[in-house]
């Protein structure tokens, strides 16, 4: 259920985006397709429909109780058994991490004691958290990885269409088709491997280490994937000068497929008929020059792109399950829900609010052409460029993959010396001396009575 919110989020996001942004206008301005860098989509229905599908939602989970009812074939007794179990596993973990329970005069004082203690335990756990190596050293894994995993998400569609020359409608539902069921298979597979061979510490990190590499050779392989036949872009050339053309009107004509110049002025069309230009002093007279951008799609490349990608998101996924477990069983029982908690507040920090920024900033430094706002403010980017883009992108996500690859050697490495088992046998305690664990004594009826 959890991966149908994606696939329904990419197919509306096509189906809004392939229609004009204004309800009622059945005519496009100046011939405008879908294709065209100029085309703007009815971006903002996807924030109504989301909205308000969350009010409705939140309606309905307001109606639920605060508590839910207990058995009814419980017993008292049973319920006063776990309540006094509860409390002797929570004083003998209280005592590991050496708290104390102060003298309490007046019922005022233990409100007042009680608030104190959650605090210093907030503290404390955060601590204990953070000293843990493995814990820690998981947790940036994992946000090293979050950061491909934002930017990819929030990226892959301009991506797409920028280097293959798509439509953002098209680029919306190759992303979704690919990238949804390629987490969906990765996630599933993950968590299969683990319960079936029954992974430890040790095991899971190989399996991420393993399912790691395979990634970032397929980062590498989508480096070198882009269209040979991209359109060349011209602005101002020797014989547009004394046009005095805009840089910011953004009006494509095709010439032959090859060139796309950014206004019929930039190409010196002094005749329009229809969708046709013609007269133009920068070019050859009587070749024919149409209205809108080239559009040289490469269907090859495209596939191999889409099928590496394919692979690539279902190995990064597959690392998800075995993350899980890595932190669940590094630290103390009692801290493994405040331990995923703060993982995700550390991975917030670190990687999903920095991320789309950084992303960002290196997409827009590929900018061929802006468009000009208000107040001579640049605008929104008319053209990417698709040469030099995905040596940028995918340059970035292979570095920081690489830290990651880092990360995980280093933490193979301390999880191994902490599983090596000594040659010196004899320093072992025998089997008759051992101590018995606190949780086996805490079914004595005499314990439980005395608390």
């Amino acid at each position: 259920m959890v991966a149908l919110g994606p696939v329904l989020g990419f197919l509306m996001g096509s189906a809004l985006l392939s229609q004009w942004i204004n309800i009622g206008h059945n005519e496009i301005p100046n011939g405008i397709t879908t294709n065209d860098p100029r085309w703007i989509g009815r971006w903002w229905a996807g924030f109504l429909v989301s909205t308000s599908s969350l009010t409705i939602l939140s309606f309905f989970l307001s109606t639920f109780p605060d508590k839910l009812p207990r058995d009814i074939n419980q017993t008292e007794e049973s319920i006063d058994v776990s309540q006094s179990t509860n409390s002797i596993c929570a004083l003998g973990q209280a005592a590991t991490r050496r708290h104390t329970l102060p003298k309490i005069t007046s019922p005022t004082q233990c409100t007042f004691l009680c608030r104190i203690s959650k605090i210093k335990d907030i503290f404390t756990s955060v601590t204990d958290l953070l000293m843990n190596f493995t814990y820690l050293l998981i947790v940036l894994i994992n946000s090293v990885e979050s950061i491909l995993v934002v930017s990819f998400t929030t990226f892959m569609v301009k991506y797409i269409e920028s280097v293959f020359n798509l439509s953002s409608s098209l680029s919306s539902i190759l992303t979704g088709s690919i990238v949804v069921p390629a987490a969906v298979l990765g996630t599933f597979t993950g968590g299969y491997l683990v319960r079936r061979f029954h992974m430890g510490i040790l095991q899971c990190i190989k399996m991420i280490l393993i399912a790691c590499s395979i990634s970032w050779f397929g980062l590498i392989a989508l480096l070198f994937l882009k269209c040979r036949s991209t359109p060349i872009y011209q602005g101002d050339t020797y014989c547009s000068k004394s046009c005095h053309c805009s840089s910011h009107v953004y009006e494509p004509i095709c010439y032959q497929e090859e060139i796309t110049y950014l206004s019929p002025c930039h190409a010196g069309c002094t005749f329009v008929n229809g969708s046709d230009y013609s007269n133009c002093a920068c070019l050859p007279i009587g070749r024919p020059v149409r209205s809108g951008s080239c559009q040289n799609i490469c269907f090859t490349e495209t596939f191999l792109f889409l099928s590496i990608l394919f692979v690539v998101t279902f190995f990064q996924t597959l690392m998800a399950t075995p993350q899980l477990i890595i932190i669940l069983r590094s630290v103390q029982h009692e801290l493994q829900s405040f331990g995923l908690g703060l993982e995700n507040c550390i991975m917030k920090i670190l990687a999903q609010i920095p991320a789309p920024i950084l992303f960002g900033i290196i997409i827009d430094n590929q900018c061929l052409f802006w468009s000009q706002a208000t107040c001579d403010r640049r605008g929104s980017c008319f053209i990417y460029n698709g040469e030099r883009l995905p040596s940028t992108l995918f340059g970035t996500a292979i570095i920081i993959k690489a830290i990651s690859f880092f990360l995980l050697i280093i933490l193979l490495i301390v999880t191994i010396r902490r599983h090596k088992i000594p040659n010196d046998f004899s320093s072992r305690p025998p089997p008759h001396v051992r101590s018995t664990l606190p949780c086996q004594e805490q079914e004595d009826p005499l314990i439980v009575s005395t608390l």
